[in-house]
């Protein structure tokens, strides 16, 4: 019988540095966006302006593709302190002079790109910190790390408000920033794979990495299965206020305790990843996870009061939260290191956009019908991304993946064995 491997938090000192800082920046995002959120509203007085706030916040992960290329470009060590001394600096200018609307929209989109730029980066340095026995471990410990940001971000972000000021809660979120660029000098330098003198140019480069997400089998699974599962789960978002409090009876308490559900189900799932892993595959805990999310979504739709809601949703964000951590590990293991980022960076923005469609269509279809008919659309479409990961998604690891295989001396902090 094989020995349990220790848990790769405790036994590898740079992951815990990178898992740190990456937690530390998670938590930062969530009280500068709660803080902005609160100041908009209750100086501009119109959802119009708080809308603006979000879509500057949004639009930058459209640039999912350039960034990756980016991260496959240059050292990913170098990339992520930079983002983050950039997004210090400018939380920092804006806690300084708190500017007006136009200004504050420039500082959220600024920000935003800085951390787009910095996603593909994080993610695809993960095979490189860490053995490929404890990739699953390592991205349930970063699930968790994103999840904080839901937790804890947005009760932070208000309770300095309340208690400081919005400056104070910017002044903090730009600490965040500089904290996690500090931690991060004690990661090794991240190189690319390729030499300076193989690369193409950026653009011819750019599009190397989106025709090899198209024709390789996991990426191209994933890619697809993200934007329709998330185009089919996320319409519920628009629907589930209505169901909460026209449906159910909910007052403002019950409507927040059906909200913070899913958050909590990812937490929950995330956490339990991070501990010991079973034997499950990645690709079975893929199409587990969308399942999950889809009875969830289902049994939402049939809630008959708000606990079962709450227990619904509770669902839902546990398959959701098992899917992130499946989805980064198949590509992990199967991309090679050098496409990497961009493939990171093309499934972050396949996720927006099948975002984007749902909140799009949520409207309409919850105008055209009833809260409970969106979330019975929106179960049936999960359902039916399930099925079609299990065809998409190959049974076996593709033989082009990570072409060098990864000595000791290659993850630093790791244990050989």
């Amino acid at each position: 019988m094989t020995a349990p491997r220790a848990n790769v938090l405790r036994s590898n000192a740079v992951f815990r540095r990178m898992w740190s800082a990456r937690a530390i920046s998670f938590i930062g995002d969530g009280i500068a966006l709660t803080a902005l959120v609160i100041y908009i509203q209750e100086t501009r007085g119109t959802g119009t302006a708080v809308a603006a706030l979000l879509l500057a916040q949004a639009l930058p992960h459209l640039l999912g593709p350039v960034a990756g290329t980016v991260a496959d470009r240059v050292d990913q060590r170098t990339l992520m302190i930079g983002c983050d001394l950039g997004r210090a600096l400018l939380f920092g200018a804006a806690a300084w002079f708190l500017p007006s609307m136009a200004w504050l929209l420039v500082v959220m989109a600024a920000a935003s790109t800085l951390d787009t730029l910095f996603a593909p980066a994080g993610r695809s340095a993960v095979p490189a910190l860490v053995e490929d026995a404890d990739l699953v471990n390592a991205n349930a410990w970063l699930g968790t790390a994103l999840n904080l940001q839901v937790a804890l971000g947005p009760l932070i972000g208000g309770t300095l408000v309340a208690v400081i000021d919005v400056r104070g809660a910017l002044a903090v979120d730009a600490g965040s920033f500089l904290l996690s660029a500090i931690l991060l000098l004690g990661v090794p330098k991240l190189l690319p794979s390729t030499r300076r003198a193989d690369r193409e140019r950026f653009m011819p480069e750019m599009r190397a990495g989106l025709a090899y997400a198209r024709s390789h089998p996991v990426a191209r699974a994933v890619v697809v299965t993200l934007f329709l599962g998330v185009a089919f789960a996320g319409i519920d978002n628009v629907a589930l206020v209505f169901l909460a409090r026209d449906q159910l009876g909910a007052g403002p308490a019950g409507f927040g305790a059906v909200a913070s559900a899913f958050g909590v189900g990812m937490l929950v799932a995330s956490v339990m990843l991070s501990r010991r892993t079973s034997s499950i595959t990645p690709r079975a805990l893929f199409i587990g996870g969308w399942a999950m999310t889809g009875l969830g979504t289902l049994l939402t739709a049939v809630a008959p009061a708000v606990w079962f809601a709450v227990a619904a949703q509770s669902v839902s964000g546990a398959g959701n939260g098992a899917d992130n951590v499946a989805s980064d590990t198949l590509l992990q293991r199967s991309v090679p290191r050098a496409m990497l980022g961009r493939v990171f960076g093309l499934t972050s923005t396949a996720a927006f956009v099948g975002g984007g469609l749902a909140y799009a269509a949520g409207g309409p279809l919850l105008d055209a019908t009833s809260a409970r008919i969106v979330f019975l659309i929106g179960a049936a479409g999960t359902f039916a991304v399930v099925l079609l990961a299990t065809r998409l998604l190959p049974k076996t690891k593709p033989e082009d993946g990570p072409g060098e295989p990864d000595g000791p001396e290659s993850r630093p902090g790791g244990t050989p064995r």
